[in-house]
């Protein structure tokens, strides 16, 4: 299985405060404060550790509540199905629950007055393990599921990325406002706001 790189982007709007080059801030003194806007930015690179997949049972049928049944009775057992692929079953739950009517028509194009009742039971389930992603699809198609919406990958904790990422936009603001106060001849002051 090919391994997605999951990227998060963090970006930081500093202002700082600049300072005359003789060391004064006259925004102190009622004059407005002069200061620099740079983004800064920062990027955590990680490998998803879990995997998001949308899948579900579709029936039909003429009568609402056979319809509704034969969700019901094929939904259990796609859960079972999930649960026997290792799944625990705090990862999967209902994402949707709807019905809906189809008008019938004949071979003239006439409405005939009948209905066809649709009935879609959609799971989300949290997959820890992304190798076995193969196996569980086998297990829920095989047991019933019938349409897959999706598989969408993340991280299980990003927090450490994040802290990182966050540090990498402080510094990369910095240098930028460093480098733009260089430029223009005046000493960069404290940090006003983030």
């Amino acid at each position: 299985m090919k391994r997605v790189r999951w990227a998060m982007p963090l970006a930081l709007a500093v202002a700082l405060l600049l300072s005359a080059c003789a060391g004064t801030v006259r925004g102190l003194q009622g004059s407005p404060l002069r200061s620099i806007l740079v983004t800064g930015t920062g990027w955590a690179r990680l490998n998803p550790d879990v995997g998001i997949v949308t899948l579900g049972v579709q029936t039909q049928g003429p009568d609402i509540a056979e319809a509704v049944s034969e969700n019901n009775r094929r939904a259990d057992q796609v859960r079972a199905a999930i649960r026997e692929a290792g799944v625990a079953d705090e990862d999967v739950q209902t994402s949707n629950f709807s019905v809906w009517t189809q008008q019938q028509y004949d071979e003239f194009g006439n409405l005939t007055g009948e209905l066809t009742y649709w009935v879609d039971n959609t799971l989300l389930i949290k997959l820890r393990e992304l190798d076995r992603l193969g196996d569980l699809l086998q297990a829920a198609l095989g047991r019933g599921a019938n349409t897959v919406q999706g598989i969408s990958y993340s991280v299980e904790d990003p927090t450490a990325a994040l802290d990182a990422a966050r540090v990498e936009a402080l510094e990369d603001a910095h240098a930028q406002a460093a480098q733009m106060a260089a430029d223009a001849g005046v000493v960069l002051g404290e940090v006003i706001s983030i």
